[in-house]
């Protein structure tokens, strides 16, 4: 008998509903992180209130981690990386909210642009090292090589952005909006399989038992 998300044991939920809630918010949330990818952050520059939906985003990325902690530390550290990543959105307001100098505007947009690089890269990085040791540790070998090539995919991206700082063209800003959808894109196909096939396809009696001893072994 197959269990479902939203099932529970004695009144507690399987580790397959907390697993179906935990993907499920991070994929919701996931939804708003395109927005904030190095050379894309246009997209909430001139929309004022639309900053709110990043916020509630993170916020909603921070509660899957509470779902997904227990089941190895990539997830457990995920829940700081998570809050990070709201304080740098909020960081971003004051560039919408008042009108500076040319050239100190474009000095703070640049600092902005090195600290969302690097906080993206280790969102990304840990993540997708999480969702790899997860479906690594239940046999599901068709995640565990997406993420693995997702996490290549993410040297080569995050490369290029820092690749802007020497030289930027309108060939490199097309070449970069490109790359960014095709990975988001793939990012987000990836954590859909994990809410799909981890917690409902295939997931049966002997599953549980794995994500239950995997739980409890990063417990101890």
């Amino acid at each position: 008998m197959n269990d479902y998300a939203g099932a529970t044991i004695f009144g507690r939920p399987t580790k397959g509903a907390v697993l179906a809630m935990g993907f499920g918010l991070l994929l919701l949330g996931y939804m708003t992180v395109l927005g904030f990818f190095p050379d894309m952050s246009a997209i909430y520059l001139y929309i004022g209130y639309a900053l709110v939906v990043p916020v509630v985003g993170g916020v909603i990325i921070f509660a899957a981690f509470l779902k997904l902690q227990e089941y190895n530390i990539y997830f457990r550290i995920m829940k700081y990386i998570a809050l990070i990543y709201i304080f740098m959105i909020i960081a971003y307001v004051p560039l919408c909210m008042f009108e500076r100098d040319y050239l100190v505007m474009q000095l703070l947009i640049r600092l902005y642009r090195i600290i969302s690089i690097g906080v993206l890269f280790t969102f990304h990085y840990i993540m997708l090292l999480g969702i790899r040791t997860l479906a690594s540790g239940i046999d599901n070998q068709r995640i565990a090589r997406s993420a693995k090539i997702n996490i290549y995919f993410t040297y080569i991206y995050f490369g290029l952005t820092i690749f802007g700082f020497i030289f930027i063209s309108l060939y490199y800003i097309i070449a970069v909006v490109i790359i960014s959808l095709v990975y988001f894109v793939r990012n987000a196909l990836c954590i859909y399989a994990c809410f799909v096939q981890i917690t409902y396809q295939g997931h049966d009696e002997e599953l549980e038992r794995k994500l239950e001893a995997r739980a409890n072994k990063n417990i101890k």
